[in-house]
């Protein structure tokens, strides 16, 4: 599997030679991380005792932590660029956007208590990391809507199963876009 899942990433990222060169790069090591977390998780004890199997479970968290990170940053510089070139179909930019969204609920409670852009005193959520047996690291995201207090669920893999999906169509995309050219 993950070698399969190395070539997606690998091929996906060729894509992005004719739109920003350095995305090649990011993308692929976005693509490695991820393969890294799949791997690891095997190691990961969830009732662990052992100081080394703390200091395990503390290391994937903050991975899966940076890799949620930089993954919306791609995905947002993805958009911005899309803005300025206008290089997706309509299709492609309304997936973008969806997803862009789905990383924004995640990746702001991770990283600051504020909107982005917002009212720099509010908090918009707060992250609560597990390990669930099956699904991998996932954050609980507490945030409050209309006085009433919501939890959402996301899970890294999952995450990181909609970004790749993302980024083969937005492939497919650019080269469609590169033949008719």
């Amino acid at each position: 599997m993950e070698k399969d899942r190395q070539f997606e990433w690998m091929n996906s990222s060729f894509a992005f030679m004719n739109i920003e060169m350095p995305l090649l790069g990011e993308v692929q090591a976005l693509g490695e991380l991820d393969i890294e977390l799949i791997e690891e998780f095997s190691n990961i004890k969830i009732n662990p005792i052992l100081e080394e199997d703390l200091k395990r479970k503390r290391r994937y968290l903050l991975l899966s932590k940076l890799w949620v990170l930089g993954a919306y940053e791609l995905i947002r510089f993805l958009n911005d660029l899309n803005k300025k070139r206008n290089f997706l179909e309509d299709e492609n930019k309304t997936k973008l956007k969806e997803i862009l969204t789905i990383f924004s609920k995640v990746r702001v409670p991770l990283a600051k208590f504020q909107k982005s852009g917002g009212d720099k005193t509010l908090y918009d959520g707060v992250a609560d990391s597990f390990i669930n047996p099956d699904k991998g690291v996932g954050w609980k995201i507490y945030s409050h809507e209309k006085k009433e207090l919501k939890e959402e669920i996301f899970y890294r893999n999952d995450l990181g199963n909609s970004l790749l999906d993302l980024l083969k169509e937005m492939r497919k995309n650019i080269e469609k876009n590169a033949s008719n050219k």
